[in-house]
Order: C-alpha cells, then structure tokens, then sequence
C-alpha cells in the first residue's frame, strides 16, 4: 500500500468526524434577544444592570434553612435572597449533593434580589414563616425611600419549584423593580462555556444562546420563559400570570458568569405579582414536573429528540437493574448491535455482491477494450440486470439516527455526572487513561482490516485513527458505546463468517 493511496481515506476520516462534530455537537446560537419595534415604553429605556442599595446600617443577617426532597435552601434577611441551593441526586444507591448557587460577598450576585430604579432596601425582616402540605412559605418584608418591597417565597416540597409572590408599595409617584437570577455555578465543572441563556417568546419559540454570544445591549420583550443554565442545570422563570416581565436582558461577568434579569414596568400603585421558577437538573422526570417546555433545553433536543428520549428510557430503565451506567451503556450496545444484525449480514453481503460486480465489469472492460460502443453497451445491460450493487449501503445508513441520537444524549445527560465505572471516576469527563480512546482505535482498525471489501480496508483504518485521537476528548460514556460497539462489531464480523451467513 502506498502512501498515496493513504492520504484521500485519511482526509475522508478527517472530514467525517469534522462534520459529525460540527453538526451535532458544537455549540450554536441564535440571534434572537433583539429589542423589536416595542411594544410599550419601557422597551425604550437604558438597560440598568446595577443596584444601588440604601446606605443604612448592614445587619448581620438571619439564615432559615429549607430542607425538600429535592434539595436543601438557605434564605436571607439580607436582600430576602436564596444565598444557598443544594440539589439532591442518588448515585449507586447514595444520596450526593450538588450545589449550584453559593453564599456571594456581593449582595447584587444573590438569586431572587430584587432592585428598584434607586435605593434598594438591604436589610429584610422576616416577618411570616409557615408551612402547608405542599409547600414551605417564607415571607420577607424590606423598605427604603424608594418604596416598600415583600416578597413571599412558596418552596414546593416534591419538585424542583419556588413560587415568589412580590408585592411593591411605591412611597414616590413610581418604582420600577428587576429580579436577578444567576446562573448554576459549579466549580468542579471548569467549563465556563457551558453557561447559556434560554428563553421561549410569546411565539413558543424557543432559543438558547451560549454566554460568549449573548450581547449586552440586547433583550426581550414580555418572554414567557426566562432563564439561564450551565451544562446540566437550569434556573428558569417558568410562569408570569400577572405580568411583571415587561422587559428581561442579561448580566455578564457576575461570580456566576451570567444573570437573567426580569424587569418590570412602572408601578403607581401598591401591586402584587406572581411568578414561578425552575430550580434543578436538565432531567425529563423532574423537568416534566414543572413545565414540559424546559424539555428543549437539554443538549439531546433537536433532530434526534424522539431516538435521544427513547434511548434515554432504556438506558435508565437497565440502570434500575444494574445500578451502574457504565454496565447499563454496555447492555445497552449489546441490545442495538442485536437489533441491527439483520441490516449488518445484509450490509456484509452487500459489500460482497459489490465486490463481485468489480470484477464482472473490469472482465467486460478486459473483453471490449478496443471496441468502446460494444463496451459501453455491455456494461449498460450489466447495470439494467443487476442494478448499482448499493443494497448493502442502506441499511447501514439505518445506524445513523440511533448513533447521533445516543451520541446526543451520552455527550450531555447529567445521568453520567460523577457516574463511576472500573477505573473512570467518571462517566460524563473524559477518560483519565485514554483507555477507551485506544480500545476505539484498535476496534475501528481491526474491523477495517477484517472487511470483506477489500477497498473499504484502508479507509477504515484511516477512519480508526482519527476517531481514536479525536475520542479522547469526549465523555467516557461516548466513548464506552464507541469502544464496545466496535469490539461487538469485529466479533459479529467473525462469528457470521464462522457460520458462513454471509
């Protein structure tokens, strides 16, 4: 084999991943926070991110700890802010905490503060605290020279829910009021990149745009979704029957990277507001809880959602048996090369009758080399007799869907966070060995070194390589279904020649 001959299937490798990559698993954005032609005055005021709070006395403030299936809270009097989420998981049969918002020293970087247009009250009161069958209800009371500010906090006991009732009483002729949530931060992650703004217009349209493409001068107005997420997380106001979000923009360069900002319009009168949040994982059982619509968030959405939702059942389902993701991805891969066979002996045979055909056609080129029109009509009738020799290609095209539907959803489920399995610690980070990179490459190339075509062997080969190097940067449980499926590949490979099915 020539060098020459090497280099176009190494290209072709090369190509192929580049697309695969760029296509389906690249971050992308969408233009869409543009202030269109408004719908009231409010759309035509500066943006104000900051908050100037009253200068009066800081207080030592007073924490209450809220404690839910779903997670631990802690409030404070200081601004009536959630200084602290932390979100309940079972990982192997443990109970492991995640916790996405912290203790902050500035008071601005707080989820659920509350700023007027001048002198936000700093110091809260809490001045009602009860509980009810569904709920743990805070209510805190704050004012400064600008107006009064209550707000009642309603923690839902079973999902991952906080309703806020606002009350604003102006002491001048108007106030104008902005809640600040922040995105989940999570310092073990170190991948700031993954913080992104999600929103659904008036429209139902849905956009996400990753942190480094949101502009600072851009908005919505009235959005009926507002939040923003990190790669497994999401904070999201959800509900607004009454109408508070005139207007909603974003914050960069906070301690959490990016703040949703919700603003209202003028208020004259004592008002009250309703408003209901999203706080937890991008997880279809605790998401459909709270409002379906969140669903497009998770990074499996898209082309592939039904194969990603239908793969993602099943994978939980044989981890409820096998209490390991790493063991459920396996019987997961064992399950699809099963169900695929069929198309793989037809795909084999395929490769062969290909093969076959070569050679008759070369034969009729061999036998009417110096008679072109005899040539060209022999191989015409050739072709009407027995087609183009692609049957085996289509159903390997089948394989498809089910590849980019689970790369999808392995690439991002936070089912795989700190997942472990044998040596990896965990399955949602790469491969701290590169063991599964090389169990891909050597797979790859031992399948393309076994095909039957013999044309296909290099290619394959070159494909092998490229995969294995690019492999090693993506999640382990990515990787684990690569590496596996091409081991069960080479050794279905055997087994039908074995048996002579194909």
């Amino acid at each position: 084999m020539k060098i020459q001959e090497l280099i176009l299937p190494f290209l072709l490798a090369v190509a192929t991943w580049w697309g695969i990559n760029h296509f389906f698993f690249s971050k992308k954005s969408v233009d869409q926070y543009r202030f269109s032609a408004p719908e009231t005055a409010v759309a035509c005021q500066p943006i104000n991110k900051d908050i100037t709070f009253t200068q009066t006395k800081k207080e030592a403030p007073t924490i209450t700890p809220i404690t839910t299936q779903w997670g631990d809270l802690e409030f404070s009097t200081r601004g009536a802010t959630l200084t602290r989420l932390s979100l309940k998981r079972k990982m192997n049969g443990d109970e492991r905490v995640l916790t996405t918002i912290h203790p902050q020293e500035s008071l601005a970087d707080q989820a659920f503060v509350v700023g007027l247009s001048a002198d936000t009250p700093y110091n809260f009161k809490l001045i009602d605290q009860a509980e009810t069958p569904d709920a743990f209800v805070l209510t805190y009371q704050g004012q400064s020279e600008q107006g009064v500010i209550r707000k009642t906090f309603s923690i839902n006991r079973t999902i991952h829910k906080v309703d806020l009732e606002l009350t604003l009483i102006p002491k001048k002729e108007t106030i104008q009021a902005r809640i600040f949530v922040p995105a989940p931060f999570m310092p073990q992650l170190k991948e700031e990149n993954n913080i992104a703004a999600d929103s659904i217009d008036r429209s139902d349209v849905y956009t996400k745009t990753f942190k480094d493409y949101v502009r600072a001068d851009e908005g919505m107005i009235k959005p009926d979704v507002f939040g923003v997420e990190n790669k497994y997380f999401l904070h999201a106001m959800v509900a607004d029957p009454d109408e508070f979000v005139q207007r909603a923009f974003y914050k960069l360069g906070d301690s959490y990277g990016l703040n949703a900002i919700m603003e209202s319009g003028e208020i004259k009168n004592q008002t009250s507001f309703r408003l209901s949040f999203y706080m937890g994982p991008k997880e279809l059982s605790a998401i459909e809880q709270v409002d379906p619509r969140l669903e497009q968030a998770m990074d499996y959405s898209g082309w592939w959602a039904p194969i990603s939702r239908i793969l993602l059942k099943i994978l939980n389902w044989l981890y409820s048996y096998l209490h390991n993701y790493g063991l459920a991805i396996i019987v997961l891969t064992i399950l699809i090369r099963l169900l695929l066979v069929p198309f793989s002996i037809k795909a084999e045979r395929g490769a062969k009758d290909r093969a076959e055909m070569q050679k008759r056609l070369q034969y009729i080129q061999q036998k009417h080399k110096n008679d072109p029109e005899a040539r060209a009509q022999a191989q015409a009738e050739f072709m009407q007799k027995h087609g183009l020799g692609l049957g085996g290609c289509l159903p390997m095209l089948l394989q498809l869907p089910i590849f980019f539907g689970l790369s999808r959803l392995l690439s991002s489920a936070i089912e795989l966070y700190q997942a472990p399995f044998l040596w990896i610690p965990d399955l949602s980070a790469a491969d701290p060995y590169y063991v599964l990179p090389a169990l891909v490459t050597i797979g790859l190339m031992a399948t393309g070194l076994t095909s039957s075509d013999t044309k296909q062997r290099m290619p394959m080969v070159a494909m092998g390589l490229t995969f294995g190097a690019f492999s090693a940067s993506l999640s382990s449980g990515l990787v684990l279904y690569i590496a596996f499926g091409s081991i069960l590949n080479l050794a279905q490979t055997q087994i039908l020649k074995w048996l002579k099915w194909t």
